[in-house]
Formats: C-alpha cells, sequence, structure tokens
C-alpha cells in the first residue's frame, strides 16, 4: 500500500499566483489513481494565521469543521488528520500564585473531539513560536497521552515566516523530543531538512541547499538518538534533502527505512501542481540504490506503523 502522508485540500493560491488552481477533493483523488497512490494524509489547513494567504479567507467551507466532515465521505481514500495551533487554550487571567509558574494548557477536549471524529494524528502546525515552547511542549506531550503523531512545519529563526522555528543544529527541536518522549514527532520544511548537512548558516534554513553533502547534519544525529522522530520528505525541502546528492541520499533512506515517510504535500490543482517524490523513489528502487523492501517502508509500511488509531480501526472494520 502506498500512502502519500501529507497532502492539502482548499484554496493555498497566494495573491501573486492566482492563475493556479485550488486543489479539491475530486482533484486530490484524480492525482492518487494517476500516480498509483492507494490513500492520503489530509492535514487541515487554516489554523494558524501565518500560514495563511488572502485567498484562503475566502475559500466556501474552508474551515476545520467542513474540511474534517468533507474528508469522512472519503474514507476509503483518505486518512484524516486534525489540527490545533499550540497558542489556543488562553488560561485567563492568573491567580497571583500562579503567576511564577503559569498552568500548562489543556488541550484534552479538543483532542478528544478529534479521535471521536475519526482523525488518528494532528498536523501540520504552522504557528510561527519556538520548537520548544511550553505551549507546543504541551501540546506534542497531550497527542502523545491520545496516541496522535503531530507533524510540524519547521523553519529557521526569524519574523515573517510560518512554522515552528528552531536554531542552527536544531537544540530546540531536541529539547521538544526530550520532553515528549511518548510522542511520534514527524518533521517537515526546509528549517527540517536543511539540518541533514553539518555545519549550515542561518541562512540556509530558510532555502533549499544545493550541492553536495560532505558531513553529516544535526537531523542525522537526532534520527539515531531519538526513536520518536520521524522525517517527512513532501514539498521541495524533503525532496531537495535527498535528491541532491543522490548517493547520500539513497544511504539516508536506507539507514532511516523505519523513519522516514513519503509525502507530496501538493498545493495546487492540476498537472503543474504534481511533485516528483513517489517517481524519483521508484528509480532509486530500479537502480537497486534502495531495496524493494525500503521502498515499501517509506511509500507506506511505516505511516501504518504510526498511525496506531488507524490501523486499529481497519483492523475491527475487517471484522464486521
Amino acid at each position: 500500500m502506498i500512502i502519500d502522508f501529507h497532502t492539502h485540500v482548499g484554496d493555498l493560491r497566494t495573491p501573486e499566483r492566482m492563475d493556479r488552481l485550488p486543489v479539491t477533493w475530486e482533484g486530490l483523488i484524480e492525482r492518487l489513481d494517476e500516480e498509483g497512490i492507494d490513500k492520503a494524509v489530509v492535514l487541515p489547513t487554516r489554523v494558524s494565521p501565518e500560514s495563511m494567504r488572502g485567498p484562503a479567507l475566502f475559500q466556501p467551507q474552508g474551515d476545520l469543521l467542513s474540511q474534517l466532515e468533507t474528508a469522512r465521505k472519503y474514507q476509503d481514500r483518505i486518512i484524516i488528520f486534525g489540527n490545533v495551533d499550540p497558542r489556543m487554550g488562553c488560561l485567563g487571567n492568573l491567580e497571583p500564585h500562579q503567576v511564577a509558574n503559569p498552568p500548562e494548557t489543556d488541550f484534552s477536549w479538543v483532542l478528544e473531539r478529534f479521535r471521536e471524529m475519526g482523525c488518528v494524528g494532528i498536523g501540520e502546525i504552522t504557528a510561527n513560536i519556538a520548537v520548544d515552547d511550553p505551549r507546543v511542549v504541551s501540546l506534542f506531550s497531550q497527542c502523545g497521552e491520545y496516541e496522535l503523531p503531530v507533524l510540524f512545519h519547521c523553519t529557521g529563526p526569524g519574523r515573517g515566516v510560518y512554522g515552528l522555528y528552531d536554531d542552527v543544529g536544531l537544540p530546540r527541536l531536541e529539547r521538544l523530543l526530550q520532553a515528549a518522549a511518548g510522542t511520534t514527532v514527524i518533521g517537515h520544511a526546509p528549517g527540517f531538512w536543511a539540518e541533514i548537512e553539518g555545519d549550515i548558516t542561518v541562512e540556509k534554513k530558510f532555502v533549499y541547499p544545493t550541492g553536495p553533502i560532505r558531513k553529516e547534519g544535526a537531523l542525522i544525529r537526532l534520527l539515531r538518538r531519538y526513536p520518536n522522530l520521524y522525517a517527512d520528505i513532501s514539498a521541495n525541502s524533503g525532496f531537495n534533502a535527498i535528491s541532491r546528492d543522490r548517493d547520500f541520499g539513497a544511504g539516508f533512506l536506507t539507514e532511516f527505512q523505519d523513519r522516514v515517510l513519503f509525502g507530496t504535500d501538493v498545493c495546487f490543482g492540476g498537472a503543474d501542481g504534481r511533485m516528483p517524490h513517489l517517481g524519483y523513489l521508484r528509480a532509486l528502487r530500479e537502480e537497486n540504490r534502495i531495496t524493494p523492501e525500503v521502498f515499501a517502508k517509506i511509500t507506506g509500511e511505516n505511516a501504518l506503523k504510526i498511525l496506531k488509531l488507524y490501523s486499529a480501526g481497519a483492523k475491527e472494520r475487517r471484522k464486521v
């Protein structure tokens, strides 16, 4: 089974690129059929303001509830995630004794509701706050208690971008992995994938670095040390990381074959919105750079392994 672990539905265009097409539910299913993909994880959008541009505000039925309810109509092909901003759950006014040590935000109500609606994970988290912000740690830790893996967009430090931010060397991510050791944490985006290479500058965490990888980066160290960390190869950032140095990329996929997830992050409809990830993985398999077993794990088996609620539900459905 091939699962695209990172998809969206909706109007993700910018005012400067209104010539592109939004992604519709029918368009997503059509793409899956054409590319030979069995199922897709749909990550709801329009949760954090940093990741929204003007056109999304005028999208019919683009709210979170509408996205989740529509997704349930395609349960044979769609795997549903919920989404939440870590800044939710305002504590209100504090009591005098709470000022120095405020209570943690409580996401239990919303996580319970997501599970009731059939959601089996949370993401993509795009709020522009630190990866180790106490509110992020609180959310991720509670997701682990509810058996919900969390996928986040990672960027470098600074204003004007979206995604949880980290410094060079991913020190904040390491603290999150330690604090939320019981949670499956899935990293994605430039701030995450630039760290496949060592000795990078802050600027590289916002772009797609090119050229051969001569020194292993912090990402590799964290994957070796923390079993709860997974890597989503979607978007230009993930594809660039595994393809800029073909030999290094194949070695990376082989070493971390149990922790890499195939995804595309297609944001626009039509043929020009397609992504090359699956074709590239198939080419690596045909060239014997990765084995059929590695290909199978990355393109589907790893997803089913960490989506415990989905796999459990599938077993129950087969009994009926």
